[in-house]
């Protein structure tokens, strides 16, 4: 596929400074691109490779100045890779609707217009599933479970007994829905195990990651709001809320009965305890500790960021990180004052 920088402006809602008539047929990053790639910038550390990328375009939010070239301009210049790349690779076609003969579907089960139902899924008695949504290859979907319209589900997913699932979910490989919280009794006996009977609700839009696992409720529900996008090998366990368009990194690890806020941001490896409530618009940087709601944060660019374990202002952290390195000389100066007296 070759087409105009100026066709491409538009399909991506960029202002085009440069030749309108550049051809391009491909995209690639700023270091990697070629000669008929289109590529784009957003980090400010990669703006010195603009002079030498070899990429055929840049999209970007402001361009050199007085630099030669072609240039999308974007207020959100990753938002417009995104259109880039969906214009260079468009989503293949879905399956076509229907039920593999290998599948095993149950009684009083609802499949509306559209649906497509791969190779070796089951789907157990009273489920629901709405238009348009795929099951692909051996998709497992429990008893009484409703699945919304537009959904796509892929291999290996398991979607347990009576959990709810919204409007155009994505749930990648391997993702569990709805397995049993982490419930046991310590007894005389040993442990005995709590019967988890509640559900997973996973609201419109919402995204999850390959071998990710979110754990039903106890008696009520595990909530994953509206927008959502949980990365792979994340842990949800039981009775956890999770506000809406709140985004969270690969082996994030949420206890049991906590709230997370809306529209914040948890890096890799952050561990959450149980029990606690935590702010909207919170950011946690990568293997921070939240034991508490961290409180008293002021924003740093509009955002309350904090990190560490236990979690503190970001600023904060940093200094007592930059400090350990001083410790071993300091205490050979608190030796050497002691040693004076």
């Amino acid at each position: 596929m070759t087409i105009r920088a100026a066709e491409i402006a538009k399909k991506i809602g960029a202002e085009l400074v440069g030749d309108p008539d550049k051809l391009i047929s491909g995209v690639a990053t700023l270091l990697e691109a070629g000669e008929e790639d289109v590529t784009f910038l957003t980090n400010p550390a990669y703006r010195k490779h603009l002079a030498t990328t070899r990429a055929a375009a840049v999209i970007l939010a402001q361009p050199p100045e007085g630099g030669e070239g072609t240039y999308f301009v974007s207020s959100d210049p990753r938002r417009a890779f995104v259109e880039a790349l969906r214009l260079f690779f468009p989503a293949p076609p879905p399956p076509a609707p229907g039920v593999h003969p290998s599948a095993v579907v149950g009684e009083n089960v609802q499949l509306a217009e559209g649906v497509s139902v791969g190779p070796g899924c089951v789907i157990e008695n009273g489920v629901s599933i709405g238009k348009g949504t795929v099951l692909r290859a051996q998709v497992f979907v429990g008893r009484d479970v409703v699945i919304g319209e537009s959904c796509l589900f892929h291999s290996r997913v398991s979607i347990r007994e009576g959990c709810q699932i919204g409007n155009r979910v994505v749930i990648q490989d391997g993702a569990v829905i709805g397995s049993d919280g982490f419930g046991f009794a310590p007894g005389d006996e040993g442990y005995a195990t709590i019967p988890q009977v509640g559900i997973v609700v996973l609201e419109d839009d919402v995204d999850v990651g390959a071998n990710t696992t979110i754990d039903r409720a106890t008696l009520t529900r595990t909530v994953i709001r509206r927008g959502v996008k949980l990365d792979n090998l994340i842990q949800i366990a039981h009775n956890v809320e999770v506000g809406e368009q709140t985004v969270m990194a690969a082996q994030v690890g949420i206890a049991g009965s906590t709230k997370v806020g809306s529209h914040s941001m948890l890096g890799g490896q952050v561990g959450v305890a149980g029990h606690i409530e935590l702010s909207d618009g919170l950011v946690i940087a990568a293997q921070s500790g939240i034991v508490s709601n961290p409180k008293d944060v002021e924003p740093v660019n509009g955002m309350r960021v904090v990190g560490g374990t236990p979690a503190r202002a970001i600023q904060n952290w940093r200094r007592i990180e930059a400090s350990l390195s001083r410790l071993p000389e300091l205490f050979k100066r608190v030796r050497k004052l002691e040693d004076q007296k």
